[in-house]
């Protein structure tokens, strides 16, 4: 009868012990990984790129800024329309900064129905070392 308690017990505080190593065990590798998250890019700050149509007047803008450990960037931004079988080179625009945002933007005119492609290039610079990403924007003028 007390071999049957002692089991009990012991298969009681076994239990307990795996139920709270189990609850601590997530909450601790969760610290330890936030802790140690890194930036996406070592060099670029942030980047995005967008395209607007108003009626047949379409724009397209890309923008970038550099880490402030970064010493340069340097952009590009290319204008593509679907001609119903692959994209062709309409127009691109390019430039550089070492302070503050660098944004670069193309106008155009556009037809209604046609898909338009904005492909935005950037290298930033820290160390001598560049970083480079390409972002797209896909859209239709309605």
């Amino acid at each position: 009868m007390k071999l049957k308690n002692l089991t009990k017990v012991t298969i009681s505080l076994f239990l307990i012990i795996i139920m709270i190593v189990s609850i601590a065990v997530p909450t601790l590798g969760v610290d330890e990984v936030q802790s140690n998250v890194s930036p996406r890019w070592t060099s670029i700050a942030t980047m995005d790129v967008v395209m607007t149509f108003v009626g047949t007047a379409g724009n397209t803008v890309g923008t970038a800024r550099k880490q402030s450990t970064a010493s340069h960037i340097v952009g590009a931004l290319y204008l593509y329309k679907w001609n119903g079988s692959t994209y062709e080179y309409m127009d691109d625009v390019w430039g550089s900064k070492t302070v503050g945002t660098l944004g670069l933007s193309i106008d155009f005119e556009a037809e209604v129905g046609v898909q338009y492609k904005a492909v935005f290039v950037v290298v930033a610079y820290t160390d001598g070392v560049g970083e480079d990403e390409t972002i797209t924007c896909y859209r239709t003028c309605k």
